[in-house]
């Protein structure tokens, strides 16, 4: 069964701007890193000081091995946008929902 994962970051759209500056490259490959351990589908949206990632993933397990593998790449990201960690939740399909 796939999950949905949220990822909300306190980050500005200057924060985003200034991180890729800094780390040219970087979201991409974590973007590549996440496709390759099973990553289904990523959304990324905003609000004035907030960013949300949306992904799917086919299992808890599947991400969490992301997670393990991508955590220095993560933790550059972090220090490059200067904020503090992110907030992941993970979300299952409503049993009887229709979509």
């Amino acid at each position: 069964m796939t999950i949905v994962v949220t990822v909300r970051i306190e980050a500005t759209q200057e924060q985003l701007a200034a991180a890729d500056r800094a780390e040219p490259g970087l979201y991409d490959e974590i973007i590549a890193l996440a496709h390759q351990y099973g990553m289904l589908s990523h959304r990324r949206v905003y609000r004035d000081d907030a960013v949300m990632d949306i992904d799917e993933w086919p299992s808890e397990e599947a991400r969490d091995a992301f997670r393990v593998a991508a955590q220095p790449l993560l933790a550059r990201m972090g220090a490059a946008r200067g904020t503090k960690p992110s907030a992941a939740e993970v979300w299952r399909d409503l049993p009887g929902s229709k979509h």
